[in-house]
């Protein structure tokens, strides 16, 4: 507890440190240093931690034991920000967890321009000592982060001692990995169902660049590895690469993943379907666009420091010089992954491919960058190009093209058929704003009360415009997936208010298998962006074929060529879902034994098990 010594009181800190390993075990034993993580100082945080937003539960089912939890508020513990990083100590792999756990919220928190919270009282869980296994992954079922631990190979000979006991939760990029897969849960709950080869692929790609992202938090680490590259950041392979002990200690012989060295073959993206390897490609596509960005944001300062050659010369850079390449290359990496995050608010609820999120992500940039002064959209759009990736349909990729489509006819929130009033959504997202309104307050039981009667009237409203939306009006089994305000940050430093609010319709109709319980559940779905007075600005629809072509003949005129568009594209999508669950049911060993669709069995825990296990 804090202290009540002070008389008056001294308020507590807006912040808090924490150590951590940079970036897991190993590579602190080599480079004899930590990370220290500057989080959110939480008031009332029980030992656990046992927070607002994250429980650590340290129990470990292998060997039937509770660890002792670790008191983050105990004066020793704070005086020296916290618990020095060990193997051997379980608290420090629970402050570890928690540490990185609320640096990545945060970072959404800021990007995304909301508070973030779990569903009703929900809180992420932490299970840092979960199973003995190589592997880690979000459970969405518990809600839980289950981490594993397991023992090198008798015959390693990498860095760590053969037979060695290693703890996933103690990599800082598996933390902010597997976290990354629960925010994206919580934002698109849909995208655990896999109508298509990018779902998972897509997931796996952003949870790896929210870690990989994370490294250039650490602006000391970032100077190094300036300084030992000369500038040339493609060359620091440790800066750009994830989980580096679990890679080496599970016989890849380097880090698990790397964002660099691989050159673009658009051929690769086309053929692969394994959701790690899809993923790494537009991983790769996006370090290529900072890469380049960041090496014309250089050049005036490599120019100076060259007499105008640009050519540095032998021997050591000037401290100086590192600094302010540094500082380029973290303000860089932000804009970046600040770009990728904002975008995710643009994506459909359901059925996300990479070609609808470089749509999302020039729509939400463009949005807030319109004129884009340092052409970081034109160098992301063409880093994909160049390894196969772009939306199909589209007669270009500029701007004006990649946009996603305005509605079919004026469209507004709050006016004509089943107005919503969007004033108790916009005083709750402002609560929800202040640092100092807990999130019992502002998720409170007027709270809830007033998000079930806008959520109640965005879905009447959702009905009434059905057709516009891209769902079939004959049809029921429509349900708001999620409404909130975005206040995000543009160029010209003023938040720009956005509405977000998605809608899903399920469609038994069209489902395969008797069972309604098992069967792989199909749905269309939109996401209208709106401005705070209602106005609908976009429309990002994933439609499913209308249930009788005497639907479409009863829409009113003007509407009518549109949902005749929509029922065609829903055609489409549809054929092009079955054919992905065909694909995978004849690849699936198991499929001839098991009534479940196989489909179904690609879980978080599957994907991420190893080879042979």
């Amino acid at each position: 507890m804090l202290s009540t010594h002070n008389l008056p009181s001294v308020p507590a800190p807006d912040r808090r440190r924490l150590r951590a390993f940079a970036f897991d075990p190993m590579s602190s034993r080599l480079s004899g240093r930590f990370l220290t993580l500057d989080i959110p100082f939480e008031t009332g945080l029980k030992a656990g931690p046992d927070g607002e937003l994250v429980q650590v539960v340290d129990y470990d089912a292998t060997r039937r034991c509770w660890y002792q939890p670790v008191d983050l508020d105990d004066p020793p513990v704070l005086a020296q920000d916290g618990l020095r990083p060990s193997e051997s100590d379980p608290r420090s792999h629970q402050q570890i967890a928690y540490a990185v756990t609320m640096s990545v919220i945060e970072r959404f928190q800021r990007f995304t321009g909301r508070r973030f919270r779990w569903r009703g009282d929900d809180r992420l869980r932490l299970v840092p000592h979960a199973f003995f296994g190589r592997n880690a992954y979000f459970d969405p079922e518990r809600r839980a982060v289950l981490f594993g631990y397991y023992r090198a190979g008798e015959t390693d000979t990498e860095a760590n001692l053969p037979g060695q006991m290693l703890f996933t939760c103690l990599s800082v990029d598996i933390i902010a990995h597997e976290v990354t897969h629960a925010i994206v849960h919580r934002m698109r709950p849909l995208f655990t169902i896999a109508t298509n080869p990018d779902v998972f692929a897509f997931h796996e790609a952003f949870a790896d660049l929210v870690a990989l992202f994370h490294h250039f938090l650490f602006r000391d680490i970032v100077e190094e590895f300036v300084a030992a590259s000369r500038s040339e950041l493609a060359d620091a392979a440790a800066l750009l690469s994830l989980a580096d002990e679990f890679g080496r200690s599970t016989g890849r012989g380097g880090p698990l993943r790397s964002a660099v060295g691989s050159e673009p073959v658009p051929a690769e993206f086309r053929e692969t379907r394994e959701p790690h390897t899809r993923g790494a490609i537009f991983v790769a596509a996006v370090f290529d666009a900072y890469l380049a960005t960041y090496k014309a944001q250089i050049a005036d300062l490599r120019r100076l420091a060259t007499g105008g050659s640009g050519v540095l010369g032998d021997g050591e850079l000037s401290p100086d010089l590192v600094r302010r390449i540094a500082g380029e290359a973290v303000r860089n990496a932000d804009r970046v992954l600040g770009m990728v995050v904002r975008g995710f608010d643009y994506l459909p609820p359901v059925d996300v491919t990479f070609g609808d999120v470089v749509r999302a992500v020039v729509t939400a940039d463009r949005d807030l960058f319109p004129d884009d002064a340092i052409n970081l959209r034109g160098h992301l759009v063409e880093a994909l190009r160049r390894r196969g990736i772009f939306p199909p349909g589209v007669v270009s990729l500029a701007d004006q093209a990649l946009l996603w489509r305005r509605p079919p006819r004026p469209l507004s929130l709050t006016v004509g058929d089943a107005a919503v009033d969007l004033g108790p959504l916009i005083l709750d997202s402002t609560i929800k704003l202040d640092p100092a309104a807990s999130s019992q307050e502002a998720a409170g039981g007027a709270a809830r009360q007033r998000s079930r009667g806008v959520h109640a009237q965005a879905l009447a409203w959702a009905k009434a415009h059905a057709v516009e939306l891209g769902l079939d009006p004959g049809t029921g089994g429509m349900r708001v997936l999620g409404m909130h305000v975005g206040f995000q940050s543009g160029a010209d430093g003023q938040p720009h208010p956005r509405i977000f609010l998605q809608v899903v319709q399920r469609r038994e109709d069209l489902e395969s298998g008797a069972d309604r319980d098992t069967r792989t559940r199909l749905y269309a779905g939109c996401t209208v962006i709106a401005d705070v007075d209602g106005g609908v600005r976009w429309l990002v629809a994933k439609p499913l074929p209308s249930r009788s072509s005497a639907a479409l003949a009863g829409t009113a005129e003007p509407l009518r060529p549109h949902a005749r568009e929509q029922h065609e594209a829903g055609e489409t999508r549809l054929r092009g879902i079955r054919d992905w669950f065909g694909d995978v049911e004849d690849r699936d060993p198991l499929a001839i034994w098991v009534d479940e669709p196989a489909v179904a069995r690609l879980t978080f825990a599957s994907l991420h098990e190893p080879e042979g296990d």
